[in-house]
């Protein structure tokens, strides 16, 4: 079939550099089992306990498993708890399956879970949705009781997320460092990896469901979406997440090719550090808001597939969804006259943080942009994924374009607007009050849906006012895979899994 894209972008000397210098060495024969993944952003971590990242997190939720699992559907379904009983409002049993292995062949106790857990509430990075939990108690080797300060109707939610991840005790607490040498239980092992390179990993052939098909797995990070889009059509790649949009039909094209999506609950948004001047003055931040045109960036960054996000950080498919409880509609004139308002009438000079993935980098050109028609220069300041996660957790931004990916209210919004989650664990505006941080709380420990419903459309009210961010838009998720590449299932909370998969 004729190659499109190929034609299109490159001519055949300058595709042949590219893939040399991008892909290295042609993929090898697939008889072996090896799948390579291109990604768009590097992990920042191998130990899922550090720091909250997707980048991250789409490489270690292969390696380890949690206590509970969701399926594509969102749905809630057991892990390495083969089941779990409500005992009252604040206490949930469960009851570990027997007989799981880690990969350094030890098997998983209740001593594990209970480590797992409490390492995840000491870890500053990712603790925020944790803190809620009161104990952790033993009743035997496989029975484990969690125990909660308050009622809390996301717990089981909680615990199916990647910083909720059931570690080895023995080699988290031996000599080696656990970051560059993670022990799961999850279906693959742990290779090799070096910042910036390739992650590595291979089989688990004692994984409790069975051995994955899939016997060797290479994470490559490969910002460009063109390039992943090449790297597919040339087959140097297997399967590549986030592809743009703009090259989705000639892919769709390309019978070799197989392209699949879902709506996701990934929102995007534009941040502000208020901790920095003139960013904590919430006039500049209204008048940013009627600046910028959200559907522009939904057509030139997405071609137009895209949601708009409404001014609130709740996609439609989560509970406590309100969207636009306060209107900033487009007008250059209205943002110029609140810029002036704020004692800004000739705007200002700034700084726009992003990280090297592509998607980022073309939001915040259009985002630049829209700000300099009112008034407010923009240099977009680049840095590398893997360090991005970290600067702009330690407030070195001024502004940044983020999204964040949820699978409950309370996550979401605890991540973004709440005091216990400053700086790693989410909250990279620095903004919070003491009353959304008690409107929060008291959403997540009431087992009344009605009075939930009504606390989240309050707390979004507020910070739709507020503006510590700007939500911008819901993501579509989309992956490309060669034709042979079967059971593969895209997951709306964007970790996706590889167990299921296997080549045809």
């Amino acid at each position: 079939m004729k190659r499109k894209l190929l034609v299109v972008v490159l001519v055949v000397v300058a595709l042949l550099t590219v893939s040399a210098l991008v892909f290295g060495a042609p993929s090898p024969n697939k008889d072996d089992g090896t799948l390579i993944v291109a990604v768009p952003d590097a992990p920042s971590y191998m130990d899922p306990q550090v720091q909250a990242s997707i980048g991250t997190y789409r490489v270690t939720t292969q390696i380890f498993d949690r206590l509970v699992s969701m399926d594509t559907e969102m749905n809630l379904v057991p892990g390495l708890a083969e089941s779990w009983d409500v005992e009252d409002e604040k206490t949930t049993v469960f009851h570990l399956r027997k007989g799981v292995k880690f990969h350094n062949g030890e098997e998983m106790t209740s001593e594990d879970v209970k480590y797992s857990l409490e390492r995840c509430i000491a870890s500053s990075g990712v603790n925020y949705n944790y803190l809620i939990i009161d104990n952790i108690e033993i009743i035997d080797n496989y029975t484990i009781k969690i125990i909660t300060k308050e009622p809390f109707n996301a717990l089981l939610y909680r615990l199916t997320l990647d910083a909720a991840s059931i570690v080895s005790k023995k080699a988290a607490t031996s000599s080696e460092e656990f970051n560059k040498h993670p022990v799961g239980a999850g279906p693959f092992k742990f290779v090799s990896w070096e910042m910036g390179g390739d992650v590595v990993l291979e089989a688990n052939e004692d994984y409790y469901k069975g051995a994955p098909k899939i016997k060797k797995l290479i994470f490559r990070q490969i910002p460009e979406a063109l390039n992943r889009a090449i790297g597919l059509e040339t087959a140097e790649i297997d399967l590549a997440y986030d592809l743009a949009i703009t090259d989705l039909d000639m892919l769709m094209e390309n019978e070799m090719i197989t392209v699949e999506t879902v709506p996701s609950t990934t929102v995007w948004y534009l941040g502000f550090n208020v901790q920095k001047e003139p960013l904590d003055n919430v006039l500049v931040r209204q008048a940013v808001a009627y600046g910028l045109n959200t559907q522009d960036v939904i057509d030139i960054v997405y071609n137009g597939v895209a949601s708009p996000a409404h001014n609130t950080m709740l996609p439609p498919r989560l509970f406590g969804y309100a969207p636009d409880t306060v209107e900033y509609p487009y007008s250059i004139e209205k943002a110029k006259e609140v810029l002036a308002e704020a004692g800004y009438p000739d705007g200002f000079a700034t700084t726009l943080w992003c990280s090297d993935s592509q998607v980022m980098r073309d939001i915040a050109v259009v985002v630049q942009e829209q700000l300099r028609v009112i008034g407010i220069s923009a240099e977009i300041k680049t840095v590398e994924a893997g360090n991005y996660y970290a600067a702009t957790g330690a407030g070195e931004q001024d502004l940044f374009i983020l999204s964040k990916t949820s699978i409950d209210p309370d996550s979401m919004l605890r991540a973004m607007y709440h005091t216990e989650a400053f700086g790693l664990s989410g909250n990279r505006s620095f903004w919070a009050t003491p009353e959304t941080d008690e409107k929060i709380n008291q959403a997540s420990i009431t087992l009344e849906p009605q009075k939930a419903q009504e606390l989240y459309r309050e707390i979004q009210t507020i910070v739709a006012q507020q503006l510590p961010l700007i939500p911008l838009m819901i993501e579509n998720l989309n992956a490309g895979m060669q034709s042979n590449v079967k059971g593969f299932e895209l997951y709306p909370g964007k970790s996706h899994y590889i167990y299921g998969t296997w080549f045809e």
